[in-house]
């Protein structure tokens, strides 16, 4: 156990001292996939309900000097603006890579962090910049694996200020003292609250937008020698004991500090709903692809799900139920078992398209949800991780039960998405974005990001996911 006052100023240390050179093969392969998916859900972002509200809002309270892009749009403003925009267009779809050990947001706040100030410093090599997101991300997952009790579900808005500051200050070069610095005005910004998944409201996705211009303040005020030093992690007055009220599993936080990143066991999402939905969806996917499944043949369709599912996507109470057949707006559709299940089967999977509009008011889509049967499996809450198995099982009308349990949904490093796959879903968040991007500059961001760490300035990104 490291004694209070020195686990900061250890991880302070690490971070100042390692770059590019520390990071293996498979961290470098699996940083480069994050920075091109979270690109892509940006880029599908940019058209969502409110975010023309935010931009509006960032463009009248910034004021200030015009020097980050925000993606899609073309707009300028400071960098913790941008950030603040891009990071919230990013989640804005329920795409953005997920933990499936902790259900932490890994990377959505990082990368429009560390791209905002990438570009406002100018000339940030590819290498660099692929260290600093791998070492952000990193650190944010390794405070979410910390944190007790297990297993835990570690919220973006909570950590993402941590790891969106380690990034902006590897990449503002800080010593070990302006990391320290940077991490303490982090926690000055770490909240746990107004995170809401309730139609109407939008909290959820501008939260993490805030926790993405948080580390960008948080390592600009390092960088003008802001004093911020002193234990933050651990003790009374320490993150953990302050929102957990327990000390944190500090073993976890820095076993193989930069020997192992942790960014190498998280893959892409696939389905843009909550990482909750997506056993249920795989397995209805993998059920699709043995049998010949049509609407009008399913009789009943049973998901056996956990409490805590239960209460976050299957809904608790009759009128929870009630808005996840029949949901209200996007947010509730993409917080639904029934909803979710019913458009794949009926679709084929579940991509953007089940969430417009016309999906949502889609009767044969609705009928069906109306047939799906949630069923409490106490024995699923049990094992480490925050995503847990679920079983699907689909009722014919003819008597036959087809059934699939599903232990890691598709995206898990034990089930993932291939290259090819995730350069799919690059294109097809493109073709969302709020303007149209030509198929040459989307061509040419893919060749760009597979390729990164031979590229002078990473800032030609912006230039490339610009209308």
């Amino acid at each position: 156990m490291i004694g209070s006052g020195t686990l900061t100023k250890q991880i302070a240390g690490y971070l100042a001292r390692t770059g590019y050179e520390a990071l293996n093969d498979d961290a470098v392969r699996a940083t480069k996939d994050h920075i091109l998916y979270t690109l892509g859900t940006i880029l599908a972002g940019s058209s969502a309900p409110g975010i023309k509200q935010v931009l509006a809002g960032a463009q009248a309270l910034s004021g200030g000097s015009l020097e980050s892009t925000v993606l899609v749009q073309g707009d300028k403003l400071p960098a913790a603006f941008a950030a603040l925009v891009n990071a919230t267009m990013g989640h804005s779809r329920e795409l953005d890579i997920n933990d499936d050990r902790i259900a932490y947001k890994s990377s959505i706040t990082v990368i429009p962090a560390a791209l905002a100030v990438a570009e406002r410093v100018g000339n940030v090599s590819g290498e660099d910049f692929i260290a600093a997101v791998c070492l952000g991300v990193d650190l944010g997952i390794r405070l979410g694996l910390a944190t007790n009790p297990k297993p835990v579900h570690a919220r973006a808005i909570a950590l993402g200020p941590f790891a969106a500051a380690a990034a902006c200050g590897k990449i503002l070069a800080l010593d070990e003292t302006g990391f320290h610095n940077a991490l303490g005005i982090a926690f000055c910004r770490s909240t746990v609250a107004g995170n809401s998944t309730v139609a109407p409201s939008l909290t959820k996705r501008l939260g993490v937008g805030f926790a993405s211009q948080s580390g960008v303040i948080a390592a600009m005020l390092a960088a003008a020698a802001f004093p911020a030093s002193g234990e933050v992690f651990q003790g009374s007055a320490g993150f953990f004991q302050t929102f957990y009220e327990r000390e944190g599993d500090y073993d976890a936080l820095i076993d193989q500090l930069g020997g192992r990143f942790e960014i190498v066991l998280v893959g892409p999402k696939p389905f843009p709903s909550c990482r909750y939905t997506h056993g249920a969806v795989t397995g209805c996917l993998n059920l699709l692809r043995h049998h010949s499944i049509k609407g009008h043949d399913v009789q009943e369709i049973r998901v056996q799900i956990c409490e805590r599912d239960m209460r976050s996507v299957g809904g608790w109470t009759k009128d929870e139920k009630k808005k996840k057949r029949r949901p209200e707006g996007v947010v509730d559709a993409q917080f639904s078992i029934p909803y979710t299940v019913a458009a794949t089967l009926m679709s084929g999977g579940l991509s953007l398209e089940e969430f417009t509009d016309a999906k949502l008011r889609n009767e044969e889509i609705l009928d069906l949800a109306a047939r799906v049967k949630l069923i409490l499996n106490q024995d699923l809450d049990k094992g480490p991780m925050d995503v847990k198995p679920q079983v699907v099982e689909v009722v014919t009308r003819d008597g036959k039960v087809l059934s699939e349990q599903v232990e890691y949904p598709k995206g898990n490093p034990n089930n993932p998405v291939t290259s090819e796959e995730l350069v799919e879903s690059f294109r097809g968040m493109a073709t969302y974005a709020a303007k149209s991007l030509s198929a040459d500059k989307v061509d040419d961001a893919v060749s760009l990001a597979l390729r990164l760490e031979e590229v002078p300035d990473v800032s030609i990104l912006t230039k490339l996911l610009t209308h």
